[in-house]
């Protein structure tokens, strides 16, 4: 009986040990999985905002050759000159 109680006591300090490190698997996997979740969308909101940037960058460039295309195509004033006097 001394025998089967030792094994009994092994057993299920054994089982608790077994079923506390897979506890802590677990909960370092579901961890792991919102930071790699948590990863996935901070780099998709860095991209929205460098699109977003790049493309406010293209509009300004596209807008200044805009204005100065308009500015060379426009009549220029003729300059008035002055009278001489006599």
């Amino acid at each position: 009986m001394a025998s089967l109680s030792g094994e009994y006591l092994f057993v299920s300090l054994f089982r608790a040990l077994a079923q506390s490190f897979a506890s802590d698997h677990a909960t370092r996997l579901s961890a792991m999985e919102r930071a790699d979740k948590n990863n996935d969308e901070l780099r998709d909101d860095l991209r929205g905002c460098l699109n977003r940037m790049r493309q406010t960058g293209i509009g300004e460039e596209l807008f200044d050759v805009i204005s100065g295309l308009e500015a060379l195509n426009r009549p220029q004033p003729r300059p008035k000159q002055a009278r001489a006097s006599t």
